[in-house]
């Protein structure tokens, strides 16, 4: 039943929880894919330290989301009051690591890479060349439905990395045809400033 909920036009408790969850869970996707492709370009000390800060970072945004919702735990949205506290910061999160990973040369805010462990990453994102080809416009089935949970979560997290939208459509509960023009408009809109390698297989 999730499938049929239009999170732009949610107005029911339990058509909100679901929304908030996907959020949540599409912000996790994009924070991993980024952080798993920032970790394969630094050196062994700097991962280190990344990891030390993500291990850091984890429990902080629980607390600071305990911090802002507690007052309203005897509440029916007090569950909704939390997953988009944790949605939010974890877009924040994503969206410093996402600046690391694109980071201009010369930029001292970012960390040094190697661009020889970034083959890795490139790696990945490979398969996504042909999948555009493959989602049918006019299949409106939920994207994990029709195209597996992998490539779904795939889709899920390319969209969130380049998405320049408030509330982007990155669910793998919306069709596989929607995640990917909104890649494809996020990679436009990013050009060659930048962009995740994924980008130039959404082009044309």
């Amino acid at each position: 039943r999730a499938a049929a909920v239009d999170c732009a036009a949610a107005k029911t408790q339990a058509d909100l929880a679901t929304c908030t969850t996907a959020n949540a869970a599409s912000a996790d996707a994009g924070l991993n894919a980024v952080y798993k492709a920032l970790a394969a370009r630094l050196a062994p000390a700097d991962l280190k330290r990344l990891r030390d800060a993500q291990r850091a970072w984890i429990p902080f945004r629980d607390k600071e989301c305990a911090f802002r919702t507690q007052p309203y735990a005897d509440g029916s949205v007090y569950s909704s009051l939390v997953g988009v506290c944790k949605a939010e910061l974890t877009k924040a999160r994503l969206a410093q690591l996402q600046h690391q990973l694109q980071c201009p040369e010369g930029d001292l805010s970012c960390v040094p890479q190697s661009s020889g462990n970034a083959a890795p990453a490139t790696a990945k994102a490979a398969p996504a060349k042909p999948a555009p080809a493959q989602a049918s416009q006019n299949d409106t089935r939920p994207c994990v439905q029709s195209a597996g949970k992998a490539k779904s979560d795939q889709y899920v997290s390319q969209c969130v990395q380049v998405s320049p939208a408030t509330n982007p459509p990155c669910n793998g509960q919306n069709a596989c045809s929607m995640m990917i023009d909104e890649i494809k408009r996020g990679c436009a809109m990013i050009g060659n400033d930048n962009p995740p390698a994924f980008c130039s297989a959404y082009k044309g």
